[in-house]
């Protein structure tokens, strides 16, 4: 039994098909296809249904996959222990960011902390948190910024800040006779919503009281996006509101435009950003200096956001 084998195995497990599987691991399909099957010979089991199409596991293939994957990160935690003899930081950095932090985050520090990592290997996904679950479940990924709490329990969380929400409105919306907004006064009826599968989605509808009693009107334009950008723009048209992480109200340069912002009354609706990583994942250097070039770069507004004037809105 080798780690090269156990590999494959993983790599077949979440791309259930032998073909990507070999592409993934960079070696051709007949030498992966002999390796498992070598493998399975040696343990006396087949881990891999391959009469269903895409490939399943057996029911004893699961628990040799779940297995497999500690042995492979305690195998990492090997090159850790020698990376942390040398102080070094380096190697490979599979981040995962969610599309409501990315445009907003990412420019306040990763190209800071690439220069100060020159031996980190960077590579940025935008992904949907369930996408980063399920890639930091597969090793596939190495860290995540996203949104918590998730209680999941493979999953370790480094909250790291509270982002504040704001709402925008449309020009001449009577919202705006108010210098600060009650939860109670946004509707589903009004609100524009990214499209499923985004967490703030969810953390929008749950501010809105006819959707907090169970009623979901709709605009009678049925419109939802898959970027902040473009709800911005559908309020521009003079319609509704939608709700902005402090983050991407900070990018609104027009004057005119932040005009139609405001804060809600204390404590105001937040997020909880967090870096998070498999527990397998052993390389607490990079998790620790990810953590502070991102605290060491945010704005002073969020940097020293009081926790009693905000509130942390769960996850639906």
């Amino acid at each position: 039994m080798t780690l090269s084998q156990l590999n494959y195995v993983l790599a077949v497990a979440q791309h259930r098909h032998f073909g990507l599987a070999a592409e993934s691991c960079f070696v051709t399909q007949p030498t992966l296809s002999m390796q498992i099957q070598k493998l399975e010979g040696e343990l006396g089991a087949e881990i891999f249904d391959r009469s269903k199409q895409p490939i399943e596991l057996t029911p004893l293939g699961g628990l040799i996959v779940e297995q497999a994957r500690m042995v492979i990160g305690e195998a990492k935690k090997l090159e850790s222990v020698v990376a942390r003899t040398r102080d070094e930081i380096s190697g490979p950095l599979r981040l995962g960011v969610i599309p409501t932090l990315a445009p907003s985050i990412l420019p306040l520090f990763i190209a800071k902390f690439a220069t100060q990592h020159p031996k980190l290997d960077i590579t940025v996904e935008e992904l949907q948190t369930r996408q980063i679950i399920e890639r930091l479940n597969a090793d596939s990924l190495d860290v995540g910024i996203l949104v918590t709490p998730l209680f999941v329990p493979a999953l370790i969380e480094h909250p790291v800040f509270q982002e504040p929400f704001l709402l925008y409105c449309a020009p001449g919306h009577s919202l705006l006779k108010s210098k600060k907004i009650v939860e109670g006064d946004l509707t589903a009826q009004e609100i524009w919503l990214l499209n499923e599968g985004h967490c703030f989605r969810g953390q929008a509808l749950s501010l809105c009281s006819d959707s907090r009693k169970g009623r979901r009107a709709s605009h009678k334009l049925k419109f939802e996006s898959g970027n902040l950008e473009t709800l911005k723009k559908m309020v521009d048209q003079g319609d509704g509101y939608t709700l902005l992480p402090w983050l991407a109200a900070a990018d609104i340069a027009d004057e005119s435009k932040r005009k139609r912002l405001r804060e809600f009354h204390a404590p105001a609706p937040a997020r909880e950003v967090s870096v998070i990583h498999h527990k397998l994942y052993a390389k607490d250097a990079i998790v620790q200096s990810l953590i502070h070039g991102i605290k060491d770069n945010l704005p002073p507004e969020i940097a020293r956001a009081k926790s009693d004037r905000i509130k942390t809105v769960p996850l639906l």
